[in-house]
Parts: C-alpha cells; sequence; structure tokens
C-alpha cells in the first residue's frame, strides 16, 4: 500500500455508530450529478442550498478543536456514516480487503481535503485581518495625488501598518511544505492504485463474457451433435439438457454480476479522486500565488523602510501596496469561492460512492 494510503482500520461490529442521517438527505442535499472539472457546475453550484450553507459555515471562525465538530454536521455522509456502510460490506460474502482499504482511502483523503478547506478559510479570515487596517489607511492617503506630504499622524500610522505587516507570520502555507502538495500527490497515487483495479475488473468481465460463450457454443454443439446421431431422444434427456444450458451460464452471470458492483465502486471512487484531484491543484496554485504576494510585500516594505520614518520611503511603499492589493484582494476572494465548491464537490463524491455500495442492498447478488 502506498505510503498516504489508508494502512488499518478496525472493521468489527462493535465500532459502528449508526449515523441518523438518512441516505436519501444525504443524495438530495449533496447533489446527484458529477463532472470531470469545477468549472462547467461553477453557476449551479452557486444556486444550490449546500453552496449556501457551506458559504455559512466556512464563514465560521473556528479552531482545530471544532473541524470535527463542524465536519460532522457538513460533511456528506459524515465519518460514522461511511463507517458503519463499509464495516457491513466487510461482513457481505466475498469480501475484498484490499478494494475495501482503497475506498477507505478516498474517504479519508477526501475528509482531509475537508479539513484542509477549513483551515485555508481560516488563512483567508487571517490574511484580511492583516491588510484591512493596511487598506483602510491607504484609501484616505494622498498617494494618486503629486504632493509628497503626509501628516506626521499618517506617517506614524503608515510606518506602524507596514511594519505590523512585515513581522506577521504568512498565514498561507510555504508551497515547499506537504500541507497542500503532500495531499496532491496522495490523491494522484490512489487515482492510479483505483486505475489500475479498474482495469482488472474490465478484464475479469471481459473473460467472463468470453467464457459464457464458450460455455454455450460448446453446448450447442454438443447437443447437434447428439440430436444426429439420434443417441437422446428420450423426453427426461431433453429436461436434463435443459437444465445443463443454465448451469453454465447462470454462474458465470453471478460471478459476472459482482463484478460488475465492485466495477461500479471503483469507478465513482475514481472519478471522485480525479475530480478532487484536479480541484486541489487549482487551490494549490491559487494558495501559492497568495503565499507569494505576501512574501513579496514584505520584502519590499522591509526593503523600503529601513530609514525609519522617512517620508518619501513610507509613500513609495504604500503607493506599492496599494497597487499589488487590488490583485491580493482579488485573489483571496477567487480562493474563498473556490474553497465553498470544492467542499460542494467533496460532498458530491462521497455520495456517489456511497450509493454505488449501497445498491447491493437493494439488488441482493
Amino acid at each position: 500500500m502506498l505510503y498516504c494510503l489508508r494502512s488499518s482500520r478496525a472493521t468489527t461490529s462493535e465500532n459502528i455508530h449508526p449515523n441518523q442521517l438518512p441516505l436519501q438527505d444525504i443524495t438530495s442535499r449533496s447533489g446527484s450529478q458529477s463532472s470531470p472539472t469545477l468549472t462547467n457546475e461553477y453557476t449551479s453550484a452557486l444556486q444550490t442550498s449546500s453552496y449556501s450553507e457551506i458559504r455559512i459555515f466556512l464563514d465560521i471562525e473556528t479552531d482545530q478543536s471544532t473541524h470535527d465538530q463542524l465536519l460532522a454536521q457538513y460533511l456528506r455522509p459524515n465519518g460514522e456514516y461511511v463507517e458503519e456502510i463499509l464495516i457491513l460490506q466487510h461482513e457481505e460474502p466475498g469480501y475484498d480487503s484490499f478494494i475495501t482499504g482503497l475506498l477507505w482511502s478516498f474517504f479519508d483523503h477526501s475528509e482531509n481535503k475537508a479539513r484542509m478547506c477549513l483551515d485555508l478559510s481560516q488563512a483567508i479570515r487571517r490574511a484580511r485581518s492583516l491588510i484591512t487596517p493596511l487598506q483602510d489607511l491607504l484609501l484616505v492617503l494622498p498617494l494618486d495625488s503629486d504632493s509628497d506630504s503626509l501628516s506626521s499622524p499618517q506617517r506614524t500610522r503608515a510606518f506602524d501598518l507596514l511594519l505590523k505587516y512585515e513581522q506577521l507570520e504568512n498565514p498561507f502555507p510555504d508551497p515547499g511544505s506537504r500541507n497542500v502538495r503532500g495531499m496532491r500527490h496522495c490523491f494522484a497515487d490512489l487515482n492510479e492504485q483505483l486505475q489500475i483495479q479498474i482495469n482488472k475488473s474490465n478484464s475479469r468481465i471481459r473473460f467472463l463474457h468470453r467464457a459464457a460463450m464458450s460455455f454455450a457454443v460448446c453446448l450447442i454443439l454438443t447437443t447437434v451433435g447428439v440430436v444426429v446421431a439420434g443417441v437422446v431422444v428420450a423426453s427426461h434427456a431433453l429436461v436434463a439438457l435443459g437444465v445443463a444450458t443454465l448451469i453454465p451460464v447462470c454462474v458465470p452471470s453471478k460471478i459476472e454480476k459482482k463484478e460488475q458492483y465492485r466495477l461500479a465502486q471503483l469507478d465513482a471512487a475514481q472519478r471522485g479522486t480525479y475530480v478532487l484531484h484536479e480541484d486541489i491543484i487549482t487551490i494549490e496554485r491559487l494558495v501559492n500565488h497568495l503565499y507569494s504576494d505576501i512574501e513579496v510585500n514584505k520584502r519590499f516594505i522591509k526593503s523600503g523602510l529601513w530609514r525609519g520614518k522617512d517620508m518619501h520611503s513610507i509613500l513609495e511603499v504604500s503607493r506599492q501596496i496599494k497597487r499589488s492589493n487590488v490583485s491580493f484582494q482579488k485573489q483571496l476572494t477567487d480562493l474563498d469561492e473556490h474553497l465553498c465548491l470544492s467542499f460542494a464537490a467533496i460532498n458530491r463524491a462521497r455520495s456517489h460512492l456511497i450509493q454505488a455500495i449501497n445498491v447491493r442492498r437493494d439488488d441482493s447478488l
């Protein structure tokens, strides 16, 4: 197993904690359509109740201690429900521990990605608290005029806020850290593992098709030979022949049905993994740009204020920060909106996989 796949999980009935949220509620709230990208469903996502709910809860100021409580409420299906479903699958005949392990990994990775969305929402809030006081001051300073004069209180206030900006820690993760990049690699590795299993499953289904066809052809040829030879003419022999015709066809058909069920799970997990992997690439790009912009501004402030409260230096630095802040605010908004769409995509992907797993309860094999 890959380092970021689920290494172990207790799968005994004692670990089951029933979830009161029914599947119908999960699927109705999370949507019923999938898409390889988030771009094409941007407009429809904004109109759903799930987006509104996610928008509200991402705006809540939280810390790590409250993340579990929020995820239990807004992650659909939540961890308890997923655990119950997969433990029930573990107890079914024909249980495949490796494939179920891949499904566990998908749910784990998607939950970790939801936690990342919460963390980045808090980072956006910290970034806005960092820039807002300075932005408010820059709006009233005479930076767009030809005058190079500031009042003493303005100069002092600008210097203090610029210095505070330069000294505060960057709220976004370093591009070299494993926060986002490591998660992207985990989704990529899981996608590869799922694709391998999908290919194997498709190969088994094709083999079962060929086996069923071979059985049927052989049986037809044998029957024709027997009839032509005039060996079997009694009615009881014909009945036995009819039963014999069904045996080789029904057995591969039942095995194939189980394989199709397994393939549906793998396919749902792989499609969800692909969507979330592509989405995290966008998040990584947005986060890296924001981190870099803050670092560039901090270096510019540090180099520009080395002479202390020099008026010309403060004016030059303030003008630069004001110009760059327009793009910075736009990027914050883009990331903020994308995190809402990302959380909605997580819920859809999880719900689609749960639907694929629950098919077996409605169609007993």
